[in-house]
C-alpha cells in the first residue's frame, strides 16, 4: 500500500528541490502552480495548530539569521499569486528561503493557507506550516505550526521584515 502524501511531504520535497538536494519527489513539481495545484489536491490537517504565529521558533530563528547576516549566501523564492480561478474561496502563500555557509546548508519553507477567505482576504484567518531542513552531511527536516486570526495584523508584518531583512543583506 502506498503511503499517504501529506502537506509536510509536499513542503519538505519543494524546500529540497529549492536547495538542490537529490530528493526522490513524490510528483514533479517545476512551477509554483503545480506546487500550489498538489497543496489543494490534498486535505490539510488542522488538528495541532493550537500556537500563535508570534510563538514559531522557526520564524524567530530565520528573522535572527538574516539579522544577523551569519551566512555565505542566501536566496528566496515566493509564490503570492492568487490561485487558480477555480479556487476563490481560499488562498494559499508558500515562501522559502535558503543559506549556504560553507558546505552546509539550511533552507526554511512556509506554506500560508487561508482555509476561508473573507471579503477582506488580507483580513482572514488561517495557518501557518513551516519546515526547516539543515543539510550538513546528513538531513534534518522539522515542523512547525501555527494559526493567525487576522493575517495583516499577525503574519504580514512578519512578511515584510523578512522582505526587508532579506533586501538588506542583498545590498552587502
Amino acid at each position: 500500500m502506498p503511503k499517504k502524501i501529506t502537506v509536510e511531504d509536499v513542503l519538505s520535497d519543494e524546500l529540497k528541490r529549492e536547495m538542490n538536494l537529490d530528493t526522490k519527489t513524490f510528483v514533479v513539481l517545476d512551477d509554483w502552480d503545480s506546487v500550489m495545484h498538489s497543496v489543494f489536491q490534498m486535505p490539510i490537517e488542522y488538528a495541532g495548530y493550537t500556537g500563535k504565529v508570534s510563538e514559531m521558533k522557526i520564524l524567530k530563528e530565520m528573522i535572527d539569521r538574516l539579522a544577523s547576516a551569519d551566512f555565505d549566501n542566501v536566496k528566496r523564492s515566493e509564490s503570492r499569486k492568487r490561485q487558480m480561478e477555480q479556487f476563490t474561496k481560499t488562498l494559499s502563500m508558500y515562501y522559502n528561503i535558503v543559506f549556504t555557509k560553507g558546505g552546509k546548508k539550511t533552507g526554511y519553507g512556509a506554506l500560508i493557507h487561508f482555509p476561508k477567505l473573507k471579503e477582506s482576504p488580507e483580513r482572514s484567518g488561517g495557518i501557518v506550516l513551516a519546515a526547516r531542513l539543515a543539510a550538513d552531511g546528513g538531513r534534518q527536516t522539522t515542523f512547525e505550526r501555527g494559526k493567525f486570526d487576522d493575517f495583516l495584523v499577525e503574519v504580514k508584518p512578519y512578511i515584510n521584515l523578512l522582505g526587508d531583512l532579506y533586501r538588506q543583506s542583498r545590498k552587502m
